[in-house]
């Protein structure tokens, strides 16, 4: 990855905290805390005036007093304190400020005037900014491990990447990611986005060798072209996942009093979302599922889709599921019908899904998925396992792991047990990064991701529509009744 103008903040050799306190219970305690306990590899530099130290970490009175060209600077002050802090750093030759404060163009006209001050200082002297507004940012690369945020969901390394207005919805996505043992590449929170955007992090990530699928929340797409443009570059190269909140009109107006956003209408933006090849969530449990699997699963090469299970029902709702977002569920070929049926118990069903029944083996399993998985039938594998007492469950996770690890051809599995009495059954497959789902159709519906994210590869997306004949100043005019009548929102 070539270096770019994000590098010293995602990848920051020096970090200082303006706002760092001796109080165990504070932000600004809490964001020293996240980047030694998390084995930050560079200097750390608290700044506290009434302080000689935090967490044992020396203590500057100013930012002035500490070393030059500091990669990014943290702050946890009142935003009526943050331009002159700005100045400050820009003395300093600070390259990135992470603005924690709220209390900004969020709050409506007042808090406008402070974001406005900040931003003029840093743009005097090319400081970019994250937030203000935000949590912050998180790198778990071996030789960066930058946790430059004050959240507590300590960070597994991985292959998502998150980026996020909100950062309450992050770090929930992320919270979902390590209960599933799944882990994290880059987080970033840019709340108001004042200075560095959504599509400008996408780009970035889209260049980054350790993601391998971006996860975004966003309440509205500030500048569609932008987002369209970076979107369809990237997600030719990698999965794109998105949420899109404030669906409703009481979800939009939430959306603007938080971050100072504007939810866009709905339609305008999926239908961005779809030209982009973004794929679109309606909830973040879907999108957290969907996003596991990426994590760890190559591209399917097309749309068909071989269920294995050993009980019935599962496989009918992992079959309705796949079949209405547009999988295929071909039959058996000639050959591997042949060899199921001289392999497994007589009663079990040979067709697709194949049932291998309650009481099937890990042996059982293993020549359905060396079978399936090596027949050009087929373009992933759906497993489903409910556990009975009366069998080796270990050893039939085992040969799951081992089949997944070979990496022919993506995988998810349905694991329908009590976690608490088969840990081992559990634990061996997310050790193994099988993505393992408690529900059929949670498991369905990340395969139906997987498949979703192959169309689009494989589409002919073309170039974006231009349009010449816009009015511009009737829609400059049309905006302006509007802000002077102050309407935060527009309706058809």
């Amino acid at each position: 990855m070539e270096e770019t103008m994000l590098d010293t903040l995602f990848r920051p050799k020096s970090v200082a905290v303006i706002g760092a306190s001796t109080k165990e219970l504070s932000i600004g305690n809490r964001v020293i805390r996240n980047l030694v306990d998390f084995g930050f590899k560079g200097p750390i530099f608290p700044i506290n005036p009434k302080a000689d130290e935090v967490r044992g970490i020396k203590a500057y009175k100013s930012i002035l007093d500490a070393a030059d060209n500091i990669d990014v600077v943290h702050m946890v002050i009142p935003a009526k304190f943050v331009p002159m802090a700005v100045e400050d750093c820009g003395k300093k030759g600070v390259k990135n400020i992470i603005i924690n404060s709220g209390g900004f163009s969020e709050i409506g006209p007042e808090g406008d005037v402070y974001e406005k001050a900040f931003l003029e200082k840093a743009r005097q002297y090319n400081i970019r900014v994250l937030g203000p507004n935000c949590q912050g940012i998180i790198n778990t690369d071996p030789d960066v491990r930058a946790y430059c945020n004050f959240t507590f969901t300590k960070p597994d390394m991985g292959h998502i990447s998150i980026v996020a207005l909100s950062g309450g919805v992050a770090e929930v996505i992320h919270q979902g990611f390590s209960a599933m043992g799944v882990g994290t590449r880059i987080y970033a929170s840019n709340g108001n986005a004042c200075d560095i955007t959504i599509p400008e992090i996408i780009q970035y990530l889209g260049d980054d060798d350790g993601t391998r699928v971006i996860v975004t929340y966003v309440e509205g797409l500030r500048d569609p072209a932008t987002f369209m443009k970076v979107a369809r570059e990237v997600a030719a190269k990698k999965p794109i996942l998105a949420m899109k909140a404030g669906r409703t009109m009481q979800g939009a107006k939430a959306a603007a009093s938080h971050t100072g956003g504007l939810a866009k209408e709905d339609l305008a933006t999926d239908l961005i979302f779809k030209k982009a090849g973004v794929l679109t969530f309606m909830d973040e449990g879907e999108l957290i599922q969907a996003a596991a699997a990426f994590a760890s699963q190559p591209i399917p090469k097309g749309n068909r889709v071989g269920i294995i299970t050993n009980t019935g029902g599962p496989a009918v709702i992992a079959t309705d599921i796949l079949v209405g977002a547009g999988a295929e569920i071909p039959p058996l070929s000639q050959e591997t019908e042949t060899l199921l049926k001289s392999s497994l118990f007589p009663e079990a069903s040979v067709s697709n899904p194949v049932d291998v029944l309650a009481t099937g083996t890990a042996a059982h399993y293993r020549t359905c998925m060396d079978a399936m998985i090596t027949d050009d039938t087929f373009d992933a594998l759906y497993i489903n396992h409910v556990t009975p007492f009366f069998v080796d469950t270990d050893s039939i996770a085992r040969e799951i792991a081992e089949v997944n690890q070979q990496g022919l051809k993506p995988m998810v599995c349905n694991l329908m047990t009590d976690k608490q009495e088969w840990v081992e059954t559990t634990n061996i497959l997310m050790q193994a990064q099988v993505p393992t789902y408690a529900l059929p159709g949670e498991a369905a519906r990340a395969m139906t991701a997987l498949v979703r994210y192959q169309a689009i590869r494989a589409r002919d997306i073309g170039e974006p529509a231009a349009f010449d004949d816009v009015d511009k100043d009737n829609v400059s005019n049309i905006l302006s009744r509007a802000k002077d009548a102050g309407l935060t929102f527009l309706t058809a």
